[in-house]
């Protein structure tokens, strides 16, 4: 008579699981033998029991036709930011050279934050003319009587 095999209760249960399908792995046991990582291991990863072990998930991917950084995001081990799988810009995306200066001095640690603050107001002061001067209206760009309230002026 043959164990019924348990459900996942987990998002990275349900993930394993059918990783393990997509990929001809018919029981924990099958992916056990291949992987070295017990079945019983494998069972509690999809039931939740337990977290796990970067070692293992190590072990596990290949298999799975995965990469590591995939499944310790998958089991929330990691963010896709903290493992670099967020694609970044690309050398063809160039940041205009102002921009790029005010980015620096902006990251810049020895500067004053009341400096940074500045530089922020004045570059909000230019975009917001520019857009103005342009015709383009931001979404989320405040009307006359709120800016007056935010500057301390009541609104008639």
């Amino acid at each position: 008579m043959s164990k019924k095999r348990r459900d996942p209760q987990t998002p990275f249960g349900w993930y394993l699981r059918a990783l393990m399908e997509a990929h001809g792995f018919a029981s924990d046991g099958e992916l056990a033998s291949a992987t070295g990582v017990s079945a019983s291991l494998i069972s509690r990863y999809q039931s939740g029991d337990i977290e796990p072990s970067v070692q293992n998930l190590r072990r596990l991917a290949p298999y799975l036709g995965v990469s590591l950084g995939e499944l310790m995001v998958e089991a929330s081990l990691a963010t896709r930011e903290e493992l670099g799988m967020v694609p970044r810009a690309t050398a063809t995306t160039k940041l205009d050279a102002s921009l790029a200066e005010a980015q620096r001095l902006l990251s810049d640690p020895t500067r004053p934050d009341s400096a940074k603050d500045y530089l922020r107001d004045t570059l909000r002061g230019a975009i917001a003319f520019w857009r103005q001067q342009t015709g383009l209206k931001s979404p989320a760009e405040p009307s006359a009587a709120e800016r007056a309230v935010g500057r301390g002026v009541r609104a008639a």
